[in-house]
């Protein structure tokens, strides 16, 4: 049973109680938790800051446009004889570098209807007869393949082509059906020739307005300081029909290297301090 202490105001002013010593634990703000979180922030300006872009940014985009010439429309124009003419060129100046990330080569024809006016022709017409290079230093950027001149349906399915087998230790037998099921790759290699005299091949990009590759997913090309950007067309078959000229856009970015250098440091993957499974190196970065 507790009974009240019966002390004086004198008594009750000499009780003295130990201070109070500070928890063990940090404070429960001060414990990281564990998992995805995110933490609210207010940025100055609102969602303006989103939309900004670093100075040092240069937006950039050049657009090529070349004049119809004869000898687009002569009989001479051949595989063999291709015609083939630069669109533009552009220089990246000396400590920057230029992302590219959008391209879009077109042809225009006259419209008819006002003097001088032009209008683009349908998207992949002159498909077969025509085609687009970029080059960053005279180097292809990408793996492509586009089989513009249309192929021969081949007897010996692609798929099942050997790859990589001389056959010169093989009986004569397998060496000759080998040879036969090499066949298929000789037709194709000659059929995709049609832009081989002029240098860029299957790499030679179809008449549409996008870029190559998969369109839901980033596009970058690079050209670093003193690298030269250059756009070409190419005609292996004589155009029928008249056209007014041909025009190849480039967008992108135009900043320091070293800037860039910066970023594609930050994409690579991390590493951790013991070096083992998962990490590029040791030592933490």
């Amino acid at each position: 049973m507790n009974l009240p202490l019966h002390l004086s105001p004198r008594q009750m002013a000499g009780l003295t109680l130990p201070p109070v010593q500070p928890p063990h634990s940090p404070a429960p703000y001060l414990v990281p938790e564990v998992g995805c979180n995110a933490e609210r922030v207010q940025l100055a300006g609102g969602f303006i800051a989103s939309l900004l872009v670093n100075p040092m940014l240069v937006p950039f985009e050049q657009l090529y446009r070349r004049e119809a010439d004869e000898g687009m429309f002569l009989d001479e124009v051949s595989p063999e004889n291709p015609f083939a003419f630069e669109l533009g060129a552009f220089r990246v100046p000396a400590d920057m570098a230029l992302l590219i990330f959008d391209i879009r080569p077109d042809i225009y024809r006259f419209s008819g209807v006002d003097a001088g006016d032009a209008v683009p022709v349908e998207a992949r017409r002159y498909s077969s007869q025509l085609g687009f290079d970029l080059t960053v230093d005279q180097q292809r950027q990408g793996n492509t393949l586009f089989q513009l001149n249309p192929v021969p349906i081949q007897t010996f399915p692609q798929a099942f082509q050997p790859q990589g087998l001389n056959g010169q230790d093989l009986p004569a037998g397998m060496r000759a059906a080998l040879a036969a099921a090499n066949q298929p790759q000789f037709n194709i290699s000659a059929a995709s020739s049609f832009a081989s005299p002029s240098g860029p091949g299957t790499a030679l990009q179809p008449q549409r307005p996008t870029r190559f590759g998969p369109l839901s997913v980033p596009f970058t090309l690079y050209a670093r300081q003193n690298q030269t950007v250059q756009a070409r067309c190419v005609i292996w078959e004589p155009l029928s029909s008249p056209i007014a000229f041909i025009e190849y856009d480039i967008a992108g970015m135009l900043l320091p290297e070293q800037y860039l250098n910066a970023l594609i440091e930050c994409m690579k993957p991390l590493t951790n301090a013991s070096g083992g499974p998962g990490s590029l190196g040791p030592g933490p970065r």
